[in-house]
């Protein structure tokens, strides 16, 4: 009796010890095991930690087609991230979400246009005005982000900051926050500092920009070489056989790198932007950053900034059956809102299985 004991006894260790194994690379969860509540809560900590160092920026001012769905009611066409496109939230409301699932309320920051306020100010009842960057005119939007990279790194140097846009359809959310979680883990083996996502799970179109990985790349992550344009079809099925990945716009990365490459690129504008954000941080309002920051600036020098490579060194996380749509035509916008206009009586499951399948961007 003794030695049938001895061997459950045995049993049972060596099944703590899987089981903290597999716990431990996030392989299973498994159920009621007091291994399995010590882990919880290391990572519970872990995640507390993660995210007083962790920052998001939701692009809410980039310019793209603009739309007016005829079943919402609105009268005038409006940017299409402020539409809801056969849901019952828009487009920065769902960004806005994914951005408060990384950061903290009070270390997510917006930017947004001063002509939408009306269409905008009603979804940031929760973020405070200093969060907030406001531009007067749509040339002026890379200017918003780089001053909430500059308020972040005057703030906390040593900060991750995840830049996310608005203006995309995500089919499977689930799917996109897996790929943020997998490279905000892989951030640190990076030696560029900063990771993009690469969606690969649509056909191709000419209406989307493309992510050129290197021929030597290898591993969970793509060296790129830039990114191209293609002007017909055939152009963007040869870059997807070649490996090119469709660019979401998503970035994370050290918000150091960030500031250096906007300080590398616009010396006498960073010094202008980080005026602008103390004195908005001083009165506790919102940043405006007018388009006048620009005068005197020659145009190619307002080129060279770029988020993209090579103008930032930067590696590529391939996406794999996210149902991602930059809507970066109306043509795009217009077959997306078509689609789900038509699959209201469908289930969910149905209608994002079936987007994956037939849309062709």
């Amino acid at each position: 009796m003794r030695r049938r004991q001895k061997n459950i006894r045995y049993d049972k260790c060596t099944q703590k010890r899987t089981i903290e194994d597999l716990v431990r690379i996030g392989r299973v969860r498994l159920p009621r095991v007091p291994r399995r509540f010590q882990s919880h809560r290391c990572s519970m900590n872990q995640r507390a930690q993660r995210s007083r160092a962790h920052w998001s920026i939701v692009v809410g001012d980039d310019h793209g087609p603009e739309w007016a769905p005829s079943w919402e009611g609105t009268e005038a066409n409006a940017p299409v991230q402020y539409c809801r496109l056969g849901d019952s939230m828009t487009l920065l409301q769902k960004a806005l979400q994914r951005g408060a699932r990384l950061a903290s309320p009070w270390q997510l920051l917006v930017t947004a246009r001063e002509e939408y306020r009306g269409l905008w100010e009603p979804s940031l009842w929760y973020v405070k005005p200093k969060q907030r960057f406001v531009c007067d005119h749509r040339s002026s939007s890379w200017l918003t982000t780089a001053a909430a990279l500059l308020k972040i790194a005057n703030e906390a140097p040593s900060a991750v900051v995840t830049i996310l846009p608005a203006r995309c359809y995500v089919a499977h959310e689930e799917v996109l926050s897996a790929a943020l979680e997998c490279a905000l883990m892989a951030l640190p083996l990076i030696p560029e500092g900063v990771v993009t996502l690469g969606m690969k799970d649509l056909e191709s179109g000419i209406d989307e920009d493309y992510l050129v990985p290197s021929s030597q790349a290898c591993g969970p992550t793509l060296k790129l070489l830039g990114v191209a344009r293609p002007a017909t079809a055939w152009i963007a099925r040869h870059l997807r056989d070649k490996g090119a990945m469709v660019a979401s716009g998503i970035m994370i990365g050290y918000v150091g790198g960030f500031a250096a490459h906007i300080s590398r690129h616009w010396p006498g504008i960073s010094a202008r932007l980080l005026q602008q954000v103390a004195a908005g941080s001083a009165a506790g309002a919102e940043t405006v950053v007018p388009s006048s920051l620009q005068r005197g600036v020659p145009a190619a020098m307002m080129r060279t900034l770029r988020w993209h490579p090579p103008s930032l060194p930067q590696r590529a996380l391939r996406v794999l059956h996210c149902g991602w749509s930059g809507l970066r035509s109306a043509n795009a916008v217009a077959r997306i809102s078509a689609f789900l206009s038509m699959s209201t009586s469908a289930s969910p499951r149905f209608a994002t299985d079936t987007m994956v399948r037939s849309i062709r961007l």
